[in-house]
């Protein structure tokens, strides 16, 4: 496509639109927003009006600092010209992709052979499968009705390939998460029995408990807060599982200070044992393991 208003193209090149047909009342059924402009009316439906709308992304994308409505788009190689009448919100036609830039047409008119009906329904929408079925076949018994899906299916059918894959991360992230949580209480007990004559003496020599807590916590910590200033800088680096995030960013700043408080309290949950019983030492026992 091209845009009327705008100077002509270099040959061989155009602007790229996922192009979908829609009647008046898709939009409104599918949850889709008219940002700007209007939707389609149904004398244009029917007579076929060259008019159209296209996705926000589109808009940001081919029409930069300027108002898209009234704007003409034109195929290139063609006589259609169509008029830009709305602005509707982006859809994401796989959950895996960004939305692309989309243009809108009327449903009748432009040679499709086939057309998606979208139900609405305040609750159980799977009931009305069949009755829509039997409307259909009385108006054309030829008409043939396949794929029938609810949104929430077809969502699911699109993202399960990331789902896999985020759960299989997510169970591998939760592995060594465990691993690393008894590495640090392991390497801490073995520390404090190694340090119980120490202990015995600190507490003989007047060491209030709560320091001795404190301290082994600490020692515990440092790993664990060295571990932390150089894992989250080097995430940064890492673009591996950029595609199977969605509505999120690599380097959201809420998601690594959540993840940098959930290691910090599952390293303190791991040092908590051996540091209270360390500081709950009988200093006469301790110092007699000697």
């Amino acid at each position: 496509m091209s845009i009327v208003e705008h100077p002509p193209l270099p040959k061989g090149e155009g602007l790229d639109f996922m192009l979908r047909g829609a009647d008046p009342g898709y939009f409104a059924a599918i949850g889709l927003p008219i940002l700007k402009g209007r939707a389609f009316r149904l004398d244009e439906r029917q007579e076929r009006a060259n008019v159209l709308l296209i996705s926000r992304g589109a808009a940001q994308q081919y029409f930069p600092g300027e108002d898209p409505i009234g704007k003409h788009i034109k195929e290139i190689g063609g006589d259609g010209v169509w008029q830009i009448i709305g602005i509707v919100g982006d859809v994401r036609w796989n959950i895996a992709l960004p939305p692309l830039p989309t243009l809108y047409w009327p449903l009748y008119g432009n040679g499709y052979s086939f057309a998606t009906i979208v139900i609405r329904a305040p609750r159980n929408v799977e009931s009305l499968a069949i009755p829509v079925q039997k409307a259909i076949g009385k108006l054309d018994p030829d008409l043939p009705v396949f794929n029938v899906t609810t949104l929430r299916e077809a969502i699911g059918k699109s993202a399960i390939d990331s789902e896999f894959n985020s759960v299989l991360v997510l169970a591998f992230a939760t592995i060594a998460l465990v691993l690393a949580a008894a590495g640090l209480y392991g390497v801490l007990a073995y520390l404090v029995a190694q340090r119980t004559v120490e202990f015995g003496i600190r507490i003989a020599l007047g060491a209030q408990r709560k320091q001795l807590l404190n301290l082994l916590l600490l020692d515990g910590l440092k790993p664990a807060v060295v571990g932390l200033l150089i894992g989250l800088p080097a995430s940064a680096a890492v673009r591996l599982i950029s595609s199977m995030l969605y509505e999120t960013q690599p380097l959201d700043p809420a998601v690594l200070l959540a993840v940098g408080g959930l290691l910090l309290l599952v390293a303190i949950a791991a040092c908590l044992g051996p540091a209270w019983r360390a500081s709950r030492l009988n200093p006469i026992a301790a110092l007699r393991m000697e």
